[in-house]
């Protein structure tokens, strides 16, 4: 009777049109109910049953309606959606074929086209696949998808790589190309250098090995060499090797695995600096005055080397910090003594130099995940910053401010990593913040780099770690753009890194421009996207770095919820809901809400988690604060979105 009725029709477009719309992003939850939350800020609830026709991350416009006290979104359009191709886990039982998203916020009923069929192609129960959104809920009638490939078959023990790199659209295998391989630049001149005892320093398993270092003491410092391995002599620019190394960025790494950003046969073999293999390199030699000064001008120029001695973090280390030499402790020849104890001279003077007159900041341990044959943790190394990693620290960031000046003054132009210090619309608060420690100084003066040194410096000195944390939440984005900009945060006027060719496209673009100076030439550019490209990229990286660690600390620590095992922490965020801490041992992240903060939940109302000062107040008394180190316990561990939920060890006390 009221079907195809124009009164109605018109009736209804007349109360959508009175009816508020918002625009803005779907943020959805785990128990099937959302937000939408607005461009300035504002949060709409969306009701479970209107959330099927979203999903999570999607920009929608929706007709927001008061229902009493409370105002709920109705998605109505969609202006655009995050969630094109996804990864899922394909359920296959009898008639019924689904696919389980591996993203947990990812609710919606997906219909699959073609479904039927998946089990003649092979694919079986439990397999994880690639899967195409090709219609949504909001255009049409359900959300509808379609499986282009297998990611990893059900049974595979290391499935979470591949799942992670698929998820953020990396590349899980390294790049293979037919190639003759031989050097492309015979015009550059390379000094013969294989006789000079070279020598390399990374970790026992590293097969990409791309940096070599040599030093001299004289009567005005020394005199330090850094060869970087040049895989430009061997990748034509513009080639489909070199197009496939932009497109890639970077190597990625993971746990006992990685993704080469170039071929394994130039990365791990004729551009790694093997120990006794001729190699070309880049080489840029530099001069430190005795106070640990860069002094004249660097040398850059090309040459062959050949590595006299390959060396790891923790034998060098060893050797450095024990002056009683023993039969367990690793011992270098009289050369290589002479180097080594040359070296640390200089890095020493060369890190106290810095301190007083650029930023340093303090160094964190790194965490290793050792994995058993079933892609499981069985062990967890926290290895703290050591000598020898001082040692090459201290020469690489040496090289890459030669190189960050060299491109400034030669070509004005590279790929330079910059950092404009604190963002602009926070250098009030920082003006403020630091006046409460005693530290005068003014937004004009914070803006420039020789102020922020300054201010750095003094902040340094006070060893407050709580300072340290609330400065660092008002920094702007580190940035990476093709000319000369300063780098607060290293405290220097140009910051260009070149000593990564094999695993960094913006360093292997840099070689290219330091050696069209050697020769004279003028026929390098670097795109003025380039930043954005190495950005991008970088961030994915992170993001399956993230995915595949979570996972991996939530099935290790498992079994020890519920334990009373205290665990060291150290707060570094804190949010409305509750803070986030890192677990000092093993490098794990635990996040505490509220009501896990105290004894009874019922008190948590009274607890105030204030994101701008960074502290935890109760009853206008701060009882936590960031920078605080506490002792902390595993309460749970949420399996499908791989979070560790924590609790205090001991609990704050809480009175009415």
């Amino acid at each position: 009777m009221f079907q195809n009725n124009p009164l109605l029709s018109q009736l209804k477009e007349q109360i959508q049109e009175n009816t508020p719309k918002r625009q803005g992003i779907v943020k959805a939850t785990e128990r099937g109910y959302g937000f939408l939350e607005t461009d300035k800020g504002k949060r709409f609830f969306i009701p479970p049953n209107e959330m099927k026709k979203v999903l999570h991350g999607d920009r929608i416009n929706a007709f927001i309606r008061d229902n009493g006290d409370k105002s709920t979104a109705e998605p109505n359009q969609l202006k655009k959606t995050d969630t094109d191709i996804f990864v899922a886990r394909l359920s296959i039982k009898q008639q019924r074929i689904s696919i389980q998203p591996n993203n947990p916020l990812l609710k919606g009923f997906f219909k699959i086209k073609g479904g039927q069929a998946l089990s003649a192609q092979g694919y079986q129960d439990g397999d994880w696949v690639k899967v195409k959104l090709l219609n949504h809920a909001l255009e049409g009638k359900g959300f509808l998808t379609q499986v282009l490939e297998k990611i990893a078959d059900a049974n595979d023990a290391f499935a979470y790589r591949q799942i992670s790199v698929a998820t953020h659209n990396l590349p899980d295998k390294a790049p293979e190309f037919d190639h003759p391989w031989q050097v492309i630049d015979p015009e550059l001149e390379r000094i013969d250098l294989t006789k000079l005892p070279f020598f390399t320093i990374d970790g026992a398993n590293t097969q990409d090995m791309d940096d070599a270092l040599y030093i001299e003491e004289n009567s005005d410092g020394w005199k330090l060499t850094i060869a970087i391995s040049d895989p430009s002599a061997y990748v034509p620019e513009n080639s489909e090797m070199d197009i496939e190394a932009k497109r890639r960025a970077f190597t990625l790494y993971l746990p006992n695995f990685n993704v080469p950003m170039l071929p394994r046969d130039l990365s791990d073999s004729l551009c790694s600096l093997k120990e006794g293999e001729k190699r070309a390199t880049l080489c840029c030699s530099v001069h430190i005055d005795h106070d640990g000064k860069l002094a004249g001008e660097p040398e850059f120029y090309a040459a062959w080397i050949k590595s006299h001695y390959r060396l790891n973090y923790t034998d060098v280390s060893n050797y450095l910090e024990n002056e009683e030499s023993t039969s367990e402790i690793w011992k270098p020849n009289r050369q290589l003594a002479e180097q080594l104890q040359t070296l640390n001279n200089a890095s020493l003077k060369r890190l106290q130099w810095r301190s007083d007159n650029n930023v340093v900041f303090k160094s964190q341990p790194d965490y290793t995940l050792k994995l058993n044959s079933k892609g499981e943790v069985y062990e967890i190394l926290c290895e703290p910053r050591r000598s020898a990693n001082r040692l090459v620290e201290e020469s690489m960031i040496a090289a890459n401010i030669c190189a960050g000046d060299y491109l400034a003054k030669h070509k004005q132009q590279g790929v330079f990593n910059t950092h404009s210090g604190f963002a602009s619309d926070r250098l009030q608060k920082a003006v403020a913040l630091l006046a409460e420690y005693g530290i005068e100084t003014d937004v004009e003066s914070l803006a420039t780099l020789d102020g922020y040194t300054k201010m750095r410096q003094q902040t340094n000195a006070l060893h407050n770690c709580y300072l340290d944390h609330r400065l660092r939440k008002l920094l702007a984005y580190a940035d990476t753009k093709n000319s000369p900009e300063a780098h607060f945060t290293v405290g220097v006027a140009h910051y260009a890194t070149w000593t990564s060719p094999i695993r960094k496209y913006g360093d292997l673009l840099n070689h290219r421009l330091i050696k069209s100076i050697l020769l004279n030439q003028n026929n390098i550019n670097i795109d003025q996207e380039i930043g954005t490209l190495l950005n991008e990229t970088r961030k994915s990286q992170r993001l399956a770095e993230r995915d595949v660690n979570n996972l991996l600390y939530s099935k290790y620590l498992k079994d020890q919820e519920q334990s009373q095992w205290r665990y060291k922490a150290e707060i570094f965020d804190i949010v409305k809901a509750g803070l986030r801490v890192r677990i000092q041992e093993n490098g794990a992240t635990f996040f505490i809400p509220c009501s896990l903060l105290c004894k009874d939940s019922k008190d948590a109302k009274l607890i105030d988690c204030n994101r701008e000062l960074g502290k935890v107040i109760i009853a206008e008394q701060t009882e936590l604060q960031l920078g605080d180190v506490i002792d902390v316990m595993l309460n749970n561990v949420k399996v499908e979105s791989c979070q560790l939920i924590g609790k205090l060890a001991d609990p704050l006390l809480v009175s009415e």
